[in-house]
């Protein structure tokens, strides 16, 4: 289990428990729950953004288009959540079409697919992906009458190339495999956290 970017020691949530087995999708987001509650607020989606270098823009973007569209089916209740919250342990309920489903049903990593869906629309010798590669992988990846995958998918695949943004274009596969279990956003927060304590501010 990765260390939380604050340094402190995850304790067992509900519905995501660090010392059990969960799936791809709950590690996925298990970044963004702060306090290791198995809930996730606005506020904790809206952190993590900005522990992984997004704008104030972008993080309160990810907040509006997560919080909204993903919190009634996760949270659970017949009745919306008046806080838009998000339950990890309900996450699987959150798979939207036209993506890759590199993710199961049940929130599993599908590495077969992954791996199937890379070398489909990558260029040889299928370690890399650019992001017109990526624009072609989600129009090829899109269902009919599916509006709200397709945004859903398109947001997903432009936070992370923002998130990585490669020097020379190119997303290694390795990396791109690493955010489906979320192990990508620690790399990704513990080296901005080192940069700024590198460089502190005068």
């Amino acid at each position: 289990m990765t260390i939380p970017p604050d340094g402190a020691s995850p304790a067992p949530g509900i519905g995501f428990e660090p010392e059990k087995r969960n799936t791809a999708l709950q590690c996925h987001v298990a970044f963004f729950d702060r306090d290791r509650d198995g809930v996730i607020w606005p506020s904790d989606t809206f952190h993590g953004f900005r522990t992984l270098g997004f704008s104030l823009f972008l993080s309160a973007l990810a907040v509006l288009v997560i919080h909204t569209g993903f919190s009634y089916p996760t949270y659970g209740t017949l009745l919306p959540d008046p806080f838009f919250r998000l339950k990890i342990n309900n996450m699987h309920r959150a798979k939207h079409g036209s993506d890759t489903e590199s993710y199961t049903a049940v929130g599993e990593f599908d590495e077969k697919r992954f791996e199937h869906v890379f070398k489909m629309y990558s260029s040889p010798p299928h370690t890399h992906l650019s992001f017109t590669e990526g624009l072609r992988m989600l129009y090829g990846s899109r269902n009919l009458y599916d509006p709200f995958g397709w945004f859903a998918a398109m947001f997903e695949w432009l936070a992370t190339y923002i998130m990585l943004w490669p020097m020379d274009g190119r997303m290694k596969k390795e990396e791109i495999k690493a955010i489906y279990d979320g192990s990508m956003f620690y790399k990704v927060a513990s080296a901005r956290k080192a940069t700024r304590d590198f460089y502190p501010r005068r």
